[in-house]
Formats: C-alpha cells, structure tokens, sequence
C-alpha cells in the first residue's frame, strides 16, 4: 500500500468510527461499520457496510428512514475527509448479521 492510500484508509476508518459511534448510540439493533477498497480505482470502489444484528431491525430502519440517515452521515463523514461518495446508493449497503 502506497503512503498516499494508507494515509486515505486511516480517514476512512475514522471517518467510519466517528458515524459507528454515533449510530450505536441512537439507531436501535445498529452493531458496526465496516470497509472496502481498492485504491487503484479510488473513490469509485468504496464500498461501506452498514450492519444490524437482525433482519428485523434492519427492515424497521429501512421503515423508518434510519437507512436514509445513516447514508448522509457517512457521506458527510467522509466529505470532511474530502473523500466524495459519487454514487452512495450502491457503495453504501445495509446488512444483518
């Protein structure tokens, strides 16, 4: 990994953390956050999971627009990273475990 990309994966995973933390807080069933990457097609190949500890928990955030605002989190997160999620429907997805 060249010292450009690690310098860019440690304010991703900050970012991450950051929005993790909060949502934790105050998304009910919200458990992690996580990240992949490949650096020669950077930012295009982000991809962001975001994961509940049940189907049901993540369908009732899905309901209730928890999804929509965990996606504007981490996009701005990462904007004040001066990382751009061009497209974050499909680079951010919802999981459970």
């Amino acid at each position: 990994m060249r010292k450009m990309d690690k310098k860019r994966d440690k304010d991703i995973v900050a970012a991450l953390t950051e929005v993790c933390e909060d949502a934790k807080q105050r998304c009910e069933g919200f458990v992690w956050i996580s990240h992949s990457v490949n650096f020669q097609r950077f930012p295009n190949s982000l991809l962001v999971s975001c994961a509940y500890a049940s189907q049901s928990m993540l369908s009732e955030a899905s309901k209730s627009g928890e999804q929509q605002e965990l996606t504007q989190q981490v996009v701005a997160a990462l904007a004040n990273k001066g990382i751009v999620i061009a497209k974050p429907k499909q680079q951010i997805r919802f999981i459970s475990e």
